[in-house]
């Protein structure tokens, strides 16, 4: 584990020099968010998602699905049928407050957007504290850097969408498992991971994966605490703090599950009721049953990784993933550098590398112990998320695209920095270098971002 927050005075530079970061972040959001209207259509999905937020905002109540309002034109579908409301509830609600003060269509959108630029915020926040748990000095630095700075998480952190308010969710989720690895478990990280499980549950499918492994990692935890599962189960706090996360996560779901049911007639999740829906009212070639995807084209999942088929910019779903996984802009057309491609492939290949062999070493010397269950649900989860936009991309809708599967990156990045912390231990002896190689790599990613956005997104966006 990694360090315990400094007393003193160093310790209040450093919460200083934190919330001086996060609040110029939020600044730096609101700014690159708020000169793009929405009339641009530059934001992915961005649309479709607002009109759940917009209908509350008009008609002081949530939609079914049913009305021909919010649903989705050549899909024929709404995502009011998903049960998966927390950001429209949010939104709606400041969008009602923006309207109070203005009439301005473009800043009560602006309103709805605040959702991804506060979930970006604390994203940011819950990354930089999970990682003062997990890692040392300097590597403690590394792990937020290369995440919180990665141009598609930015990028998510600027329109309305789901995907960032599930990666909100998934950032308190890490930090309260770091912190019970640290110590043990007690209310206020119980309560933490509760929380991160509700926003998670109301925000996204695709990053499910983080409540399962919750449960695996809520009882692995207590289980080395107590020494066995046999005296868990005889310890009345288990009991105690496993009841307050029962009744948090469920009081908070819920009455959403419960609406879905009622309105999809039993389909809680809304997936049979979405489908149904869109082969009712989508355009032709969009109806599900129709649509041209790898599986009703006859390809093979193998096939469809790494055929050039459905891009006619040369790119393969592989490809198209890595790429946007990292950063790509506008209607998934808008991209960066080659080289800044190339500096995240290095840095994770590396690190991964680097990773494989320290747990093999750790293993020789029978050290590995300790680091099974923290490495092994990272991975699991990394599988499961990849697997679900796969799964989805082959039989359902091909989407090549990185926000299908950046539930994992905090696992990814995990390993990744774990990697580069066993690199940096056995190879460079000298503690100032290894200081300077982090913040090296620390104002790369931070350079790629200022890049990013100041040479690619501002242009591009129609901002300048």
């Amino acid at each position: 584990m990694g360090e315990h927050s400094a007393p003193g005075r160093r310790g209040m530079t450093g919460r200083l020099m934190i919330g001086t970061f996060l609040t110029c972040y939020f600044v730096v959001l609101c700014c690159l968010s708020a000169n793009v209207p929405l009339e641009r259509n530059f934001f992915p999905d961005e649309k479709g998602r607002l009109l759940l937020p917009m209908f509350l905002y008009e008609h002081g109540t949530l939609p079914t699905g049913y009305e021909e309002s919010v649903r989705m034109s050549p899909w024929g579908f709404s995502y009011a049928n998903y049960p998966l409301l927390l950001s429209t509830v949010i939104g709606g609600m400041l969008m009602k407050i923006a309207g109070l003060m203005t009439t301005n269509t473009h800043w009560i959108v602006f309103a709805a957007r605040l959702v991804s630029i506060c979930s970006g915020t604390l994203f940011a926040l819950f990354v930089i504290a999970a990682s003062r748990v997990l890692f040392p000095r300097p590597v403690s630095w590394l792990f937020p850097a290369v995440v919180v700075m990665l141009p598609q998480i930015i990028f998510l952190s600027l329109y309305f969408n789901n995907d960032i308010v599930a990666l909100c969710g998934s950032s308190m989720i890490l930090y309260a498992w770091a912190l019970a690895m640290r110590d043990r478990w007690n209310r206020n990280n119980v309560v933490l991971l509760s929380a991160g499980i509700v926003i998670v549950a109301l925000s996204y499918y695709n990053a499910y994966s983080w409540i399962l492994m919750s449960i695996i990692v809520y009882l692995a935890i207590w289980s080395k605490t107590a020494g066995s599962f046999g005296r868990v189960l005889r310890d009345q706090s288990f009991w105690r703090l496993s009841a307050l996360a029962v009744v948090i996560v469920l009081a908070c779901i819920i009455p959403f599950f419960a609406r879905a049911a009622v309105i999809n007639h039993g389909d809680f999740l809304g997936l049979s009721t979405v489908r149904t829906m869109s082969e009712r009212y989508a355009r032709s070639e969009f109806k599900p049953s129709n649509r041209a995807t790898p599986k009703n084209l006859g390809f093979s999942l193998p096939e469809m990784l790494v055929t050039h088929y459905y891009h006619g910019d040369g790119n393969n779903w592989l490809l198209s993933t890595f790429r946007s996984t990292i950063g790509v802009f506008g209607q998934m057309g808008v991209y960066l550098s080659s080289v800044v491609y190339l500096f995240y492939g290095c840095f994770w290949g590396i690190g991964l590398c680097s990773g494989l062999v320290g747990a093999v070493s750790l293993a020789l010397r029978r050290e590995y112990r300790n680091r099974v269950l923290i490495d092994g649900v990272m991975v699991a989860n990394i599988v499961i998320v990849v697997a679900l936009a796969l799964q989805y991309s082959y039989a359902t809708d091909y989407q090549a695209q990185g926000r299908y599967v950046l539930p994992a990156i905090l696992s990814l990045t995990y390993l990744v920095v774990s990697g580069w912390k066993f690199l940096l231990d056995t190879v460079v002896r000298n503690v100032t270098v290894r200081v300077v190689v982090v913040i090296g790599l620390c104002v790369a990613a931070c350079a790629i971002a200022i890049y990013a956005f100041g040479i690619v997104y501002l242009p591009a966006s129609g901002v300048i």
